[in-house]
């Protein structure tokens, strides 16, 4: 019966091996280097001298030992059915080839771009050197100024040092309307208008009642007596249509605000007496919440902002005027109330809100409605192409406006 080797003598193979190298191989000898029985050091001796496990083991010593390696060697030998290992190099030659293939196509297809280009520059210098002139733009003379100074609150009584901003008085408001609508026709100037319109009221006065409270009874403050702010805020109304018709036919728009819906319509009133038979001069006082006003393909929709949704006003638009509607492209809704510039879109149509030039009173002051820039602007309407320009003007740029406070 054969007798396998223990644990222990397999361990002491690889010195047996080594040993066989270097020295005869003697029974006691090789005894003594496996530290084993004599029957089992004669087997071992007889099997690797049938064996010839001396030139095995130089043969596999030079053999790579790494597995990697081997599989490499097997693999270039076209052993490929072996390890993991060989499918990795399998599959990394596949990648070579099909690397290579795509370089030789992609030399290619740069080599016939090349030619394609090298034939484009040989074109380009046959051309036609001479410039010719980029076909001009249709421009119309017909052109339109909107003048919309809103919640100007002519009337409005504001302390600096109370309320931490400008100061504000009818005297101011005044100077700074008149100071806002000159500045905008200066720039303005260099273009030629058909016709100027002027959206007047809009909160022009800060109060509605002699007793110095808005429309619907809220009490505000209040510089000086209704009657007064309204004869001042009279002629300066007079007086900027006046220099409206130096520059073309003036159509005034006079929209009532929440502070003042009675008095713009007193002060409308007024002013079609004054320029009653003035062919240039057209007064719109009807006692409407919404009013509109075309020119050519312009449609312009003016409300004061203080009732109804604003982006509602787009459908309320097409609504209340269908044939104004149907008859323009470009159209636009321009409101004042919240003293803000701000602009809204809705399917094309634009609903503006306008700035204001009056400072925050002590009301606004307390509940944090201040910051805006008291500003003014004017647009430039063009009866076939629409809004082709603005102008502005901000107050906080220019100097404050003092006045010495009367007693009243």
């Amino acid at each position: 019966m054969s007798e396998k080797l223990s644990a222990f003598e397999l361990s002491l193979l690889p010195r047996a091996l080594e040993f066989a190298k270097t020295q005869s191989l003697t029974r006691d000898g090789l005894k003594r280097a496996l530290a084993c029985g004599t029957d089992t050091a004669t087997r071992l001796q007889h099997y690797m001298q049938e064996q010839d496990i001396i030139k095995v083991a130089e043969h596999l010593q030079k053999l790579p030992e790494a597995a990697e390696t081997r599989a490499e060697v097997q693999f270039a030998l076209g052993d490929t059915s072996g390890s993991a290992y060989s499918y990795v190099l399998r599959e990394n030659a596949r990648l070579q080839r099909a690397f290579a293939k795509a370089k030789a196509k992609t030399n290619a297809e740069k080599e016939m771009r090349a030619q394609e280009i090298r034939g484009e520059i040989e074109e380009l210098k046959g051309l036609d050197r001479t410039v010719r002139a980029s076909a001009k733009p249709v421009i119309s003379t017909g052109n339109m100024l909107e003048i919309n100074i809103a919640d100007a609150h002519l009337g409005k009584l504001a302390w600096s040092a109370e309320t931490g901003h400008e100061s504000y008085d009818t005297k101011i408001a005044d100077a700074m309307y008149r100071r806002a609508q000159s500045t905008l026709f200066e720039r303005a100037k260099g273009i030629k208008f058909a016709k100027v319109l002027m959206v007047i009221g809009n909160d022009l006065m800060n109060s509605d009642t002699a007793e110095g409270t808005t429309t619907k009874g809220t009490q505000v403050a209040t510089d000086g007596r209704y009657h007064k702010t309204f004869y001042r805020a009279r002629t300066l109304m007079i007086d900027s249509i006046e220099q409206a018709r130096k520059v073309a036919p003036v159509h005034v728009i006079v929209m009532p605000g929440n502070h003042d819906r009675l008095a713009c319509f007193h002060l409308g009133d007024s002013l079609e007496m004054y320029f009653h038979g003035q062919s240039d001069v057209i007064i719109d006082n009807e006692p409407t919440a919404r009013r509109y006003f075309q020119f050519g393909k312009v449609m312009l929709m003016f409300t004061h902002g203080d009732i109804g949704q604003r982006m509602d006003m787009p459908g309320v638009m097409a609504s209340e005027q269908p044939k104004m509607w149907g008859d323009t492209l470009f159209r636009e809704c321009h409101t004042g109330h919240l003293h803000q510039t701000r602009t809204e879109e809705k399917h094309g149509i634009r609903v503006r809100i306008l700035p204001s030039l009056s400072p925050p009173d002590a009301w606004h002051a307390n509940n944090a409605y201040v910051g805006c820039l008291r500003s003014a602007e004017g647009y430039i309407w063009n009866a076939e192409e629409g809004l082709i320009g603005q102008v502005f003007y901000t107050d906080d740029g220019q100097p404050p406006i003092t006045t010495k406070r009367e007693i009243v």
